[in-house]
């Protein structure tokens, strides 16, 4: 069961977030991670926590892979929607379950997206289709066959899903390290390879896809033209693990989601969140303290690290929108 941690801002000076008014837009950020949604504002305080994980004393207890989050949104009726391996969720605004679609393994979902008529969007990996889900994921409306290496395991087929303003679908094929734009009957419409495995992707205002794979963000014009690119070099502030969900903000900053998935080392994963400008200056970052006692984890059993694992990220204005 999810456990709802709530906690009124309190403010926090730290090292370990930097804002620069001048340069970042006031608002806060919507993490995905696979110990639940929360969401942080510029100053390092949580607004809203949901996790499928608790604290057991000053670490995560056991994380499920079912339970394992992807994605997430905050909905303009003010609930949330999430993704895990194996559900997709809304909720309200104090965290209480609204409804829930889910399935068993072999199928596996990680990603969901809100449709403008108030279905979601999601994924079967198994059957290898997108699926919607209508009537508060009572349903399933329709099914889009979206084909991708058949000798994968369903785990390795897909990351996440985006829709974009055009009503097409872009789509990570982990497998295949590549991204691919699709129209509402399947066709492919345009792909992009990337190096290794591929994360999200949104199609940005200017009519350019920008794309985030393991080592590095790529944005490309529609005929595959690169005209911007981030990599893992070019921040030496910090190491960057996997470069996450990310949103491209009017002047050209890009907040970035660093995630700490089978991180090695001891505090190699001290910021989770950053911003960059178009010339790639870091201008903000969220430090992993900002979590401690709020945000649990997940525990590696390898190394017995934490985790905090942000995959999706929603980029929310002062307003909360």
């Amino acid at each position: 069961m999810f456990s709802l941690r709530i906690l009124f801002p309190v403010l926090v000076f730290s090292a370990a977030w930097t804002l620069r008014a001048a340069e970042v837009s006031p608002g806060s950020v919507l993490l995905a991670s696979a110990d639940g949604i929360s969401v942080f504002d510029r100053e390092g305080k949580m607004g809203f926590g949901q996790f499928t994980t608790t604290f057991k004393g000053d670490k995560p207890g056991p994380l499920e892979w079912s339970d394992m989050v992807y994605d997430g949104w905050k909905l303009a009726s003010g609930h949330y929607l999430c993704s895990s391996h194996h559900f997709v969720r809304e909720l309200a605004a104090d965290g209480k379950t609204l409804w829930e679609f889910r399935v068993a393994a072999p199928v596996e979902l990680k990603t969901c997206v809100p449709l403008p008529n108030g279905d979601v969007m999601t994924v079967d990996a198994d059957q290898m289709e997108l699926v919607q889900l209508t009537d508060q994921g009572r349903r399933v409306v329709k099914r889009i066959s979206v084909l991708t290496d058949r000798k994968a395991s369903p785990h390795n087929r897909y990351n996440l899903l985006r829709r974009t303003a055009a009503g097409t679908f872009l789509l990570a094929l982990r497998a295949e390290k590549a991204f691919i734009e699709v129209d509402d009957s399947g066709r492919e419409l345009w792909r992009h390879p990337v190096p290794d495995l591929p994360v999200v992707a949104e199609r940005l205002v200017n009519g350019n896809t920008l794309m985030s794979w393991r080592g590095g963000l790529i944005e490309a014009t529609p005929k595959h033209e690169i005209v911007w690119e981030l990599k893992t070099a070019d921040i030496t502030e910090f190491p960057v693990i996997i470069f996450g969900g990310f949103h491209r903000f009017p002047n050209g900053n890009t907040l970035v989601a660093n995630s700490d998935w089978h991180y090695k080392t001891p505090g190699e994963n001290r910021v989770q969140v950053f911003e960059v400008t178009r010339e790639k200056k870091v201008v903000w970052k969220l430090g992993v303290e900002a979590f401690q006692g709020r945000k649990p984890g997940s525990l590696e059993p390898k190394t017995g690290n934490i985790e905090h694992r942000i995959i999706g990220l929603q980029w929310l204005d002062a307003a909360g929108q």
